[in-house]
């Protein structure tokens, strides 16, 4: 875990160190770092969520396939992933976002547990004595200093009895961490604090870091619900809001735990973060009306075809073709377990019984009548 921390951990700390350098403010530097991650994740976000629009245009025609394969679960997959392939869309396409999300927040965690090595580049050797510090003057504050927390633990300890670090620091590191843990903090609220529900006393400063948490489960709530009212007018006929209703509930609890959890500062960046996930969303569902969607789909399309007429595959194309392929090696697995102990006449009996399933579900698939008794009587005339 400590490898993904530093792996996500030390880009992001380098942009954070820039933007503190320029602001000399934690808080100022923790909101402009999550607009700049925005608006590099923007293009990103602009294609999810024309696909996301995609996919509601394509609803009626799914909901015509569901009603049609209902009771047939492996032919409804198969039909949908052809639709998709006509449209040139990939369903998946929605993941990449909250995977990068996921990556960030991981990176901005490691920047806030670690602040004397990436913002004032304090050496680790000199944390490590300076932590070996900390465990002789306040050894219940050590207890704190997982593999995580042993710079904060050593920001606080620093802070409460500053002359023990001097000679570990000197005079010149001293006076900066000092002059860095008063630049730590949000409106008075120390960023390497972790919320608790229950503080010794509700004093202004436990207020303070209880209400980020709950703000940040409010915004994705607020997210959450917008989401939902688009979806029901964009596509009032629509069935199986199952998803979007478990979204509704899931999300603003796991913000609220999370930031109970993790270091004020995170909590803020989450705080931040929704905020501008709920501006960035309402711009985008307003630009994106029936009208202009309709038409970006047609380009789309068209751009799509044009990069695809030379016989390279899309996504869909490549896992339908993957998918064939598995299901053509079961079938042969299936045919050869069948048969092997079939006469020359039973053998015969049933090739044509899977020549007839064959032909039926061509029938199907392409919209064509079958007549099984016509079939039958050709064979027989044979």
């Amino acid at each position: 875990m400590d490898f993904l921390y530093d792996l996500c951990g030390k880009p992001f700390g380098w942009i954070m160190r820039l933007i503190y350098d320029l602001v000399d403010n934690y808080a100022l530097a923790i909101l402009l770092f999550t607009i700049i991650t925005k608006l590099i994740l923007f293009p990103i976000s602009y294609k999810q969520q024309l696909n996301t629009a995609r996919m509601q245009r394509l609803n009626p025609k799914l909901e015509k396939l569901r009603q049609k394969y209902k009771s047939e679960p492996q032919k409804l997959q198969e039909a949908q992933m052809q639709l998709y392939q006509e449209e040139n869309i990939n369903p998946g396409a929605s993941c990449l976002p909250m995977f990068l999300q996921f990556f960030i927040l991981f990176g901005i965690l490691d920047v806030v547990y670690k602040p004397l090595s990436y913002i004032l580049k304090v050496k680790d050797s000199v944390i490590s004595s300076a932590f070996e510090i900390v465990q002789k003057i306040d050894p219940d504050l050590a207890k704190q200093g997982t593999s995580l927390r042993r710079e904060l633990t050593v920001l606080t300890a620093h802070h409460d009895h500053a002359s023990d670090f001097l000679d570990t620091f000197g005079d010149s590191l001293s006076a900066q961490v000092s002059e860095f843990y008063d630049k730590f903090n949000l409106f008075g609220l120390n960023l390497g604090s972790i919320p608790t529900w229950h503080p010794d006393s509700w004093t202004p400063t436990a207020i303070g870091l209880f209400m980020i948490p709950i703000l940040s489960g409010v915004l994705q709530l607020i997210l959450t619900i917008y989401m939902q009212i688009v979806q029901k007018k964009r596509n009032p006929g629509m069935k199986g809001m199952g998803c979007m209703n478990v979204m509704l509930y899931i999300m603003p609890v796991f913000s609220v735990w999370f930031a109970f959890q993790v270091p004020a500062g995170v909590g803020f960046y989450w705080v931040c973060s929704s905020f501008f996930s709920l501006l960035q969303t309402v711009g985008l569902n307003l630009y994106f009306t029936p009208k202009r969607t309709e038409a970006l789909c047609e380009k789309q399309n068209k751009k799509m075809q044009k990069k695809y007429a030379n016989g390279k595959k899309s996504f869909m194309q490549k896992m339908m073709g993957a998918q064939e392929l598995s299901e053509g090696q079961q079938k042969r697995a299936r045919y050869e377990e069948d048969t092997k102990d079939m006469s020359r006449n039973e053998l015969s009996k049933y090739n044509q019984q899977v020549l007839k399933d064959a032909r039926k579900r061509m029938a199907e698939k392409y919209g064509e009548s079958y007549d099984e008794s016509e079939t039958d009587s050709k064979e027989e005339k044979k």
